[in-house]
């Protein structure tokens, strides 16, 4: 996971936490956002406190059914086998920003082939 998170330019990444409500609060400091603001992907009952609060509580498509009963947004794909990346699309597409992302990835294609 910190691997791949530098890969993507992820300054915060917080691991192994049973209580992830400590890693929430310094996540918000530090970036100065309001709850209202983040999407969380959630599967178990650990995560039902920050789901309660962030503004797009989101669950994987094998959570626990009281993680799916408060999610807004309910992957098919279960934790591990692609669901953060579909549920990220989803919000993407909603946003009508996905078509950017794919003109991105396009634009690097391009410039290997160059």
């Amino acid at each position: 996971v910190a691997i791949r998170a530098k890969e993507l330019h992820i300054d915060l990444v917080y691991q192994g936490r049973l209580d992830k409500r400590e890693a929430y609060a310094d996540i918000k400091a530090q970036t100065g956002l309001s709850d209202e603001v983040f999407a969380y992907v959630g599967d178990d009952l650990v995560d039902l406190p920050i789901l309660r609060q962030v503004g797009l509580p989101c669950a994987v498509g094998d959570a626990v059914p009281e993680v799916k009963e408060i999610a807004q947004i309910i992957a098919a794909q279960p934790g591990g086998r692609g669901a953060v990346r579909e549920v990220y699309e989803i919000i993407l597409k909603t946003q009508g920003l996905w078509d950017r992302v794919l003109a991105g990835f396009y634009e690097d294609v391009d410039g290997l082939a160059q």
